[in-house]
């Protein structure tokens, strides 16, 4: 198999065989003169050269526009770690695909990659991030199951099931499910089991669990995705079966298009980070 270049990275998103997805950068933004209404700055291509250069005292990677080090928005270098050259590639990719105007929601790997740096800095934060993740799992939109419409309930057996199979015989824990208004709690067994499973994970894979946890709002689906069991089509679809329903029932309105393809391009970023 040939290496991927930047050129090659760059064909692959133009033909949109590697999905986009992100959670936006953090935004700069700009005041109107009455300080009441504020709008996003337009930010144009400055750079004309994106490359990746190894930095052989970290042995990381670094993403240089113009031979300049690009940073978070925390002020750090975004680097990648030496075994992720491929990621690195695919960052670079997304600031070589920028034409005249930057548009941020079209780096979501870049983002990604950010927020794992910037929280990196805080010794406490993955205790933090870990127990935010857990009280997901309580309210797992997997685990409330609506008894009607017909079709959603069909939904449901397809896309949730099989992913609290997986779950309960991969974990050896019992994953409790309900179909009325009451709020779960699970156990604690299965929690701590759960808990044990994400502290091994290491800080880029857990930005990538925590951003797919939130996307999808369940803990479960993040955990099939970032473990490969599920593809980023199938954690999508998982995550939109309320509005896949209603689409069968009453047809397509753009904003659930917009809603879904924004989903995919979140999950996206997740795949790309946690494959190579």
């Amino acid at each position: 198999m040939n290496p991927l270049t930047l050129s090659t990275i760059k064909r692959m998103i133009n033909s949109k065989i590697i999905p986009c997805s992100a959670l936006l950068l953090q935004n700069k933004r700009r005041f109107s003169s009455n300080k009441q209404k504020e709008e996003p700055m337009m930010l144009k291509r400055f750079w004309k050269e994106v490359t990746i250069q190894l930095n052989p005292d970290t042995q990381t990677y670094e993403i240089l526009l113009d031979k300049r080090a690009l940073k978070t928005p925390g002020g750090s270098k975004l680097t990648v770690p030496f075994s992720k050259k491929h990621l690195a590639l695919l960052i670079a990719g997304e600031w070589e695909s920028q034409n005249h105007i930057l548009k941020q929601h079209s780096l979501p790997l870049t983002s990604l990659v950010s927020i794992y740096i910037d929280k990196n800095k805080n010794v406490n934060m993955k205790h933090e991030v870990i127990n935010r993740l857990l009280r997901y799992f309580d309210n797992d939109t997997i685990c409330y199951h609506e008894p009607y419409p017909d079709s959603l309930v069909e939904l449901q057996k397809k896309y949730w099931l099989p992913i609290i199979d997986w779950v309960q015989t991969t974990y050896n824990i019992e994953v409790k499910t309900t179909d009325g208004i009451s709020g779960l709690k699970q156990s604690e067994n299965a929690k701590e089991k759960l808990k044990n499973i994400i502290e091994n994970f290491d800080s880029l894979k857990l930005s990538a669990f925590e951003r797919a946890t939130m996307i999808s709002k369940s803990f479960l689906i993040g955990l099939a995705l970032v473990e490969n069991k599920l593809s980023v089509e199938e954690a999508s679809k998982a995550s939109s079966i309320e509005t896949i329903s209603q689409t069968e029932r009453w047809g397509e309105l753009d904003a659930h298009g917009i809603e879904n393809e924004d989903i995919k391009r979140h999950l996206g970023s997740v795949a790309c980070t946690v494959m190579f």
